[in-house]
């Protein structure tokens, strides 16, 4: 008797089955290879930026001195004391933005003809090592103050702070009176700036650097953004005011030593400093000079922000030397207005003395 075979119990055997397995194994295997030369493509761009990197600040120059200020923390002072028995211009950078001698050097290397200057590097910025303190105003401030004394550089000063650095000035004018000879706004962060609703809820803010921009410098896909596009850099753009040398400085510290998780925290202190200010105005003994930029003007209006005007005027002092002026340019007036910038601080200082 033939013996019978359930054939719904057997596999299902059709001519396009090992073609299918050959198509899966084939797939599978372009898979890993794509895998592999992603894997690769990423260790070569990463190995090339990181010796590039390693050469690079080999070579570095630092222009001024590293000044201990916070547990072994140094902070970059850079100054040129050729006037004696004149103020000290004390240049601060805004929020990111790198070392004040080199962001910044379109307003001094003109003004060090005539007068002393000091640049600093906040903690995690520049030349400076970082820090693990919260980004206070009373804490930046104090560094400020602590680094400019270990440097030597004598007073009094005159201020000039761009955008973030204008709360940190404002901070360090209240603590140090008798140091501080004027402030120059290069439109500078206010106290009240924000609309209303900024200041509800939750003041934190995550500035959304780290990690993301920390694992794009790691790998060299910064470095390979400059590479393609140059001074059009959209990661890291360079400083057209500087020479193609210090243009390069200037990139490299930025995609090695700026440290993104101490802007992600300053940044997240940024309302909470604001706020700590508010209602707050340079003495009526400090004369003060704010340079607004037309187009943070007018954004303020577009956005329904607090009239700029009006929030610098509430800051400014009551000394008769007092001025609000308004140049055509963005938020880096410094760059944009180079020379109109370096003349309203020289006539600002003409008229205090």
């Amino acid at each position: 008797m033939t013996d019978l075979v359930d054939a719904s119990a057997a596999p299902e055997l059709t001519p396009d089955r090992p073609r299918q397995e050959r198509w899966r194994r084939r797939l599978v295997r372009t898979v890993v290879g794509v895998l592999v030369v992603v894997v690769g493509l990423l260790a070569l761009s990463t190995g090339v930026n990181q010796a590039a990197n390693a050469i690079g600040l080999a070579r570095l120059d630092v222009p001024g001195e590293l000044v201990e200020v916070d547990g072994g923390a140094r902070m970059h002072v850079y100054s040129r004391a050729e006037h004696p028995g004149e103020p000290t211009l004390v240049l601060l950078t805004g929020l990111g933005l790198g070392s004040a001698y080199y962001e910044l050097e379109s307003v001094w290397e003109p003004l060090a003809e005539d007068v002393n200057i000091a640049t600093v590097d906040y903690l995690g910025y520049g030349f400076s090592d970082s820090t693990a303190k919260d980004r206070t105003n009373q804490n930046v401030a104090t560094e400020i103050h602590t680094a400019l004394h270990g440097a030597g550089v004598k007073g009094p000063y005159v201020l000039v702070a761009h955008s973030i650095g204008g709360l940190y000035g404002l901070e360090f004018a209240e603590l140090y009176p008798d140091e501080v000879a004027g402030f120059v706004g290069l439109d500078s962060t206010a106290p009240g700036q924000q609309a209303a609703e900024d200041y509800e809820g939750d003041l934190s803010q995550d500035g959304g650097l780290h990690p993301t921009m920390s694992v794009l410098r790691f790998l060299g896909f910064v470095r390979m953004d400059r590479w393609i596009n140059g001074d059009d850099s959209d990661l890291l753009p360079s400083n057209p005011l500087l020479d193609e040398s210090e243009q390069g400085e200037d990139w490299l510290l930025d995609n090695t030593k700026l440290d993104l998780r101490l802007l992600d925290d300053e940044a997240s202190w940024a309302l909470r400093n604001d706020l700590a200010l508010a209602g707050h105005r340079f003495d009526a003994a400090i004369p003060t000079l704010m340079v607004l930029a037309q187009e943070t003007v007018e954004a303020t209006h577009e956005y329904g922000m607090p009239d700029w005007v009006e929030v610098h005027e509430a800051v400014a002092s009551e000394h008769p030397q007092s001025r609000i002026v308004t140049l055509d340019g963005s938020h880096q007036i410094y760059l944009d207005a180079p020379d109109d910038v370096a003349a309203e601080i020289r006539e600002l200082l003409a008229a205090t003395q």
